[in-house]
């Protein structure tokens, strides 16, 4: 029997950017295409906190003021807890004046309202509780977000990739094998680098819908762990020994 060519497709990763190619074409002569993929599920061994607080005062000086002093006062919270200095972003700040629009002749400004937003980076995830407890102690009144990372995304990308290449070998081998046919050297390889994904966002809210959020459903639960996929895919295109 005389093979021209067999394609394959495996299951396909998610989005991708432009690929990079060794050849555009396949070859003339007879030839296996394969698409594969590589997954790689892990647990997240980090989080990163967006938290906000804001406050209105009729001076713009005197909110900034008061909202200085509570992240001042989180940010000694923090340090207690032996979060690091390189781990915390509070650099941040501004004022935006308050309009009263209900009068018929034109608005009455009624004041100002200063806004800081501190990032934290957790390295130890049974630490989230007493964090947000802290940051809402401290006056911290708007937990945007809490996302779940891994310390070193790059080594299960990495892990991806080899999975994926691995598969491709695997399916080329596999379908020569079972058409009689001998697998030849490789032709060309399109290679597709996914596209980052955003991690989970675990907690969004005001500070009394969460603390009330804390008090009905065990703590523990409210803040389970998600697994992050790391996906890669390879396009490979082999020569078919005559």
């Amino acid at each position: 029997m005389k093979l021209k060519s067999i394609v394959v497709a495996a299951v396909l990763a998610g989005l991708a950017v432009p690929s990079i190619s060794l050849a555009s074409a396949a070859p003339e002569g007879p030839h296996i295409s394969t698409s594969a993929s590589g997954a790689v599920k892990v647990a997240p061994d980090m989080a990163t906190l967006s938290i906000n607080v804001q406050v209105t005062n009729k001076d713009a000086a005197a909110a900034k003021a008061a909202v200085d002093k509570r992240v001042a006062e989180y940010y000694e919270f923090l340090k207690k807890n032996g979060i690091e200095k390189q781990d915390i972003d509070a650099a941040n700040v501004r004022t935006q004046p308050n309009y009263d629009y209900s009068s018929a002749s034109k608005p009455t400004l009624k004041g100002y309202t200063a806004i800081r937003t501190v990032d934290v980076k957790v390295k130890k995830l049974d630490q989230l509780n007493v964090l947000l407890d802290g940051a809402l102690t401290a006056g911290l009144n708007e937990i945007n977000s809490v996302q779940f990372g891994v310390s070193d995304p790059q080594k299960y990308r990495n892990a991806a990739r080899d999975q994926a290449m691995k598969n491709a070998q695997l399916q080329a081998e596999a379908l020569a094998k079972g058409f009689n046919a001998q697998l030849g050297p490789i032709y060309s390889i399109n290679y597709n680098a996914p596209a980052d994904v955003p991690y989970p966002m675990a907690v969004r809210g005001q500070a009394g819908s969460l603390k009330a959020a804390a008090q009905d459903l065990n703590v523990n639960e409210t803040y389970e762990q998600q697994s992050i996929d790391f996906n890669d895919q390879v396009d490979v295109v082999f020569e078919i020994k005559r």
